[in-house]
């Protein structure tokens, strides 16, 4: 079969670029300042342990510090990204959560992390109801970490061979404190738990090099890996031949010369992303079978859907059992509502259908030498210089590098956000890492795709105190777009009011992240935002109560709010009815205006407030990041 002869040749899989692969984000902390670890210190202390997933190269993988003599500036920057820690063995340096006997109780138990001879631990204690006795202790050990600059996972030996088991919380960056892990997705709230080899069978997919499961029963695994985080070889393919000829002078025919993603066609360069950043599944039970024996097949350079299939949307009907679990991921046109899944996005973007957009376009995996920015700032999203502003666009379509004609097209000043090309075609339409992020398909904004679809547009985001009609207006009015027929509401309210009051889990959390969003602040002011925000502090689901914590945080009359998004129920209420009070006691009032249900006396219009938030029917939302 087609996929055992692929499995002989290589069983190599990892990430190569692109923005938001999960657990990347804001601060560098530790990772930019942390010296290297030679490869062969690690390579002794994970063939010691027996508790978690070896490294060991093979399959023509030799790891990163191989390339460090001959290409020092692409191993520095390498090591400075946060490509390379996602998988690390925690130590002193890769650490930044608090293991200083730091005690949470939750769920009637209690849990203590600590750390003894350089390892990292937490205890649990589970007290017997009705029992004076000590509540009963069991420690697990940290064997891997996941991340550093959002958010920390950490993953805990097991019984169970090297299957490692998911510690029940996450550390914080921004918060810097310790969260149950499963507050940080959309989805409703779930008890705390340890799933043994979740990462073994999922997490190994993406978050190494050249991972394999080598499953026994389901939950026992005896896993292996190239190298631990995604290194260079996940994007130039295996280095064995080509360090053997640059070493020792062995030619070969094939193999000694490696994978450069930039001299790929746009399509094959994408895919070297596209191996992780992308939702996909496999073609049949015994590609399947092969994955969790073996690993991925694909190497860069090679045709990625020959190996697995990149799940679309469907034109047609769809089976409910695959719409349920499309809706997981997508909106119902098939936009990409996730983060780290950038590739279906650029895959559905005509700049890349009829173009030769890429992720390179925007993306560099390594900055130039002359770069001026810091390694912290490259390293946030690793976009080329100058990636931030119209450049992105105008480097194709330069017409619009003309003051005049960016300002005849956007119909907004030129060094306005409502003339930045992505704030309108890139819009924060997709959630993950508990916040808002820029959706990777192309597009643009359009009243009937928001009726159909439940999708925020790029206008009422920003201009978040506007109907929709008032956006149907002006798309008529500038680009011949037909208006829609709508309801009395959606002609005489918000879009914004109406998401955050009746509104899914993840309209709400897109809604609220944006009244925090300074450029929709200054095109919709915010005098009239706290009742709203208010409003999500009491929410069912967790990253619509921190976004719009967060949100509320920066308002006038807010900045030292006090909230906790994961704290008691009671508690939570009560601090809307106190977010409520400041707002009445404004000496200011906003201005009088009904689509944010504000009445010319500068009171909220409560009695139509309520009436739409009773409309909320709330259907469970999961959006697996």
């Amino acid at each position: 079969m087609y996929f055992n002869k692929l499995r002989a040749r290589v069983s190599g899989y990892a990430l190569a670029a692109v923005l938001f692969a999960t657990f990347a984000g804001a601060s560098i902390l530790h990772s930019v300042q942390q010296q290297p670890i030679q490869a062969d210190e690690v390579q002794q202390s994970v063939q010691e342990a027996k508790n978690r997933p070896l490294q060991v190269e093979s399959d023509g993988y030799v790891s990163s510090d191989k390339c460090r003599s001959c290409h020092s500036h692409h191993y520095e920057t390498w090591h400075d990204s946060h490509h390379r820690t996602m998988t690390q063995l925690p130590t002193k340096e890769s650490v930044i959560a608090d293991f200083d006997n730091h005690i949470i109780r939750h769920s009637g138990r209690e849990f203590r992390f600590f750390s003894e001879d350089e390892k990292y631990f937490m205890e649990m204690k589970v007290p017997r109801p009705g029992s004076t006795d000590p509540a009963p202790s069991r420690t697990f050990e940290m064997v891997l970490s996941t991340g550093a600059h959002h958010q920390q996972a950490f993953w805990c030996a097991t019984s169970k061979g090297r299957s490692v088991g998911k510690l029940p919380f996450i550390w914080i960056n921004s918060e810097r404190r310790w969260i149950p892990y499963g507050s940080i997705f959309v989805k409703p709230s779930t008890p705390i738990s340890m799933r043994a080899g979740l990462w073994n069978r999922s997490c190994i997919k993406c978050h190494v090099v050249s991972g394999r499961p080598r499953s026994e029963p389901e939950t026992i695994f005896d896993s292996h890996v190239a190298e631990f985080g995604i290194s260079c070889e996940a994007c130039h393919g295996p280095g064995e031949k080509h360090v053997a000829f640059h070493e020792n002078g062995q030619k070969s025919d094939d193999g000694s010369k490696l994978v450069v993603p930039a001299a790929l066609s746009h399509e094959k360069s994408s895919q070297v992303c596209g191996q992780c950043h992308s939702v996909f599944d496999f073609y049949d039970e015994e590609s399947k079978s092969d994955f969790n024996q073996d690993g991925f097949v694909f190497r860069p350079g090679d045709n990625l859907e020959d190996t697995r299939r990149v799940v679309r949307y469907p034109k047609g009907p769809i089976d409910p059992k695959e719409l349920k679990k499309l809706e997981r991921q997508f909106w119902s046109d098939g936009m990409v509502r996730v983060s780290g899944r950038e590739y279906n996005g650029l895959l559905e973007t005509p700049c890349h259908q009829h173009g030769t957009m890429s992720c390179l376009s925007c993306h560099s995996m390594h900055p130039q030498p002359s770069d001026p920015r810091s390694r912290e700032e490259w390293a946030d999203d690793q976009l080329k210089p100058d990636m931030r502003g119209n450049q992105a666009c105008v480097q194709c379509h330069q017409e619009y590098q003309s003051q005049e004609r960016l300002v005849m097209h956007t119909h907004h000043q030129p060094d306005s956000a409502g003339s930045n090309c992505y704030n309108c075609h890139m819009p924060h339409t997709t959630l993950g890492l508990m916040k808002a992020m820029r959706s990777h398909t192309v597009d643009s904004p359009n009243v009937a795709t928001t009726l159909a679809t439940g999708r925020p547009n790029a206008c009422n985001l920003c201009h978040l105190d506007q109907t929709l009609d008032w956006t149907a207006k002006r798309l008529s009015e500038w680009y011949e777009i037909d208006p829609p027929k709508l309801s009395v509401a959606e002609s005489e309210v918000a879009s914004s009011v109406r998401w955050i009051l009746k509104g899914d889990a993840g309209q709400r959390a897109i809604a609220g992240w944006h009244y925090g969003w300074k450029p929709a602040q200054e095109a919709s002011g915010t005098d009239w935002m706290p009742p709203y925000l208010a409003e999500l502090l009491a929410d069912s689901y967790e990253v619509v109560r921190f976004n719009g914590y967060h949100s509320l945080k920066k308002l006038p009359g807010f900045t030292g709010f006090e909230y906790d998004f994961v704290g008691p129920e009671d508690s939570r209420k009560q601090k809307k009815l106190d977010a409520l009070k400041i707002w009445n006691a404004f000496s200011e009032r906003p201005n009088t205006q009904r689509s944010i249900l504000i009445d010319s006396l500068g009171k909220l219009l409560d009695e139509k407030f309520q009436q739409i938030r009773s409309q909320r029917l709330d259907p469970p939302v999961v959006l697996a990041e």
